[in-house]
């Protein structure tokens, strides 16, 4: 036997000696769970002895904490997220009371025009809304129609006292500053409606009113108010009532309590 064929056999018996290899897995596809040694459990099983893949953790997500940011930052970003139109007023009124004497002129629907004083209490219960009682006298003068007079002795001659006292609730819907004087000058716009009494010879009756005006800011506890305000009301005249629109043209200084806000 040549040397070739000795070669040869021996080459075949050794391919036969060899266990057979356990097939391989095909590229790509899922890999077979792998199972704990016996006797030992698996944490992935279930309860009826089945592996159960499970996903990996998500990774903790990151926190305000983790950032490292520069507090002056932080707080100019801050500023800058703020709405402009909210600004602490100058010039605070909620709970405070307020204090005015005020005068000016009278116009009289029916009569002559005169002056007028008075004074009033307001209280702030919030920045646009206070509740104001008020009271005012003035004087009822006639020089127009001497010879009515003479007649009808409407006022027999003589000027007559006349009150007016009035309860208001006053809202502010503006808040503002101007320039005067090189000075920044804060202040309000405002109405005012209520109801109260006019007393004279000529009227008792109850009284409507409504007011326009502006009230300027000085220092902390100060303020300055101009008012237009109307009243109208039921006023006797001879035999027959009439009814008349009163008005009152006014300049006051208030003093607000507390004086320290």
């Amino acid at each position: 036997m040549t040397t070739a064929a000795t070669l040869s056999i021996a080459i075949a018996v050794a391919a036969l000696a060899l266990p057979v290899a356990a097939p391989h897995r095909a590229f790509g596809a899922p890999a077979s769970p792998e199972r704990a040694p016996a006797g030992v459990d698996d944490p992935r099983a279930e309860p009826d002895g089945d592996v159960v893949e499970r996903a990996p953790a998500e990774p903790p997500a990151a926190t305000d904490a983790d950032a490292c940011i520069d507090e002056n930052v932080r707080a100019d970003l801050f500023a800058k997220r703020k709405r402009r139109d909210v600004r602490e007023r100058l010039f605070q009124q909620t709970n405070r009371h307020e204090l005015t004497v005020q005068g000016g002129y009278y116009a009289s629907d029916l009569f002559d025009g005169t002056y007028i004083v008075g004074g009033a209490y307001a209280y702030h219960m919030t920045e646009d809304f206070a509740v104001e009682a008020s009271g005012a006298m003035t004087r009822i003068a006639s020089s127009g129609g001497p010879e009515l007079e003479r007649t009808f002795s409407v006022l027999q001659g003589k000027e007559r006292r006349s009150l007016l006292f009035d309860a208001d609730l006053v809202w502010s819907p503006a808040h503002g500053k101007l320039r005067l004087g090189g000075a920044i000058r804060h202040f309000d716009l405002y109405f005012a409606g209520g109801a109260g009494v006019v007393d004279s010879v000529l009227s008792s009756d109850i009284a409507g009113n409504g007011a326009l005006g502006l009230k300027f800011f000085l220092g902390r506890a100060i303020s300055v108010r101009i008012d237009v305000r109307d009243h109208v009301y039921r006023q006797q005249l001879l035999a027959r009532k009439e009814w008349v629109n009163d008005v009152t043209a006014m300049i006051g200084i208030g003093l607000f309590l507390p004086v320290v806000e």
